[in-house]
């Protein structure tokens, strides 16, 4: 995946970012930080070399004249279908190489240390 990533130019959590926007449309930058739990300033390190590319635009939040939102520009939008791609042909290859029961019991370890919050 990394090695893809890189051939596209952008960083695995440049491609996060990218994804959630994807799904989510335009995020706030507090949502954005709950997401994942960057340190602000790493997360607006990463929102900032994507502006720079084009790829995001902070616009301004609807009700919050104090807050901006972050969108997905044209570029952006090809580069996250780029992202998901990657990801789905990862997925598709470990689907591909595991029984249905490694995966769900692959499914059942993640949702347990999500419950747990680890």
């Amino acid at each position: 995946m990394e090695e893809s990533l890189r051939e596209l130019g952008i960083t695995q959590a440049e491609a996060h970012i990218l994804g959630a926007l994807a799904q989510t449309g335009a995020s706030s930058i507090n949502e954005l930080h709950a997401s994942f739990g960057h340190k602000r300033s790493t997360l607006t390190s990463i929102l900032d070399r994507l502006e720079v590319r084009r790829l995001v635009e902070r616009v301004p939040h609807p009700t919050s004249r104090r807050s901006v939102m972050i969108r997905l520009t044209a570029g952006g939008v090809e580069a996250a279908r780029q992202v998901t791609g990657i990801l789905e042909s990862m997925e598709d290859t470990v689907v591909a190489r595991v029984s249905s029961n490694d995966l769900e019991g692959f499914r059942k370890v993640i949702g347990a240390l999500a419950e747990s919050g680890t």
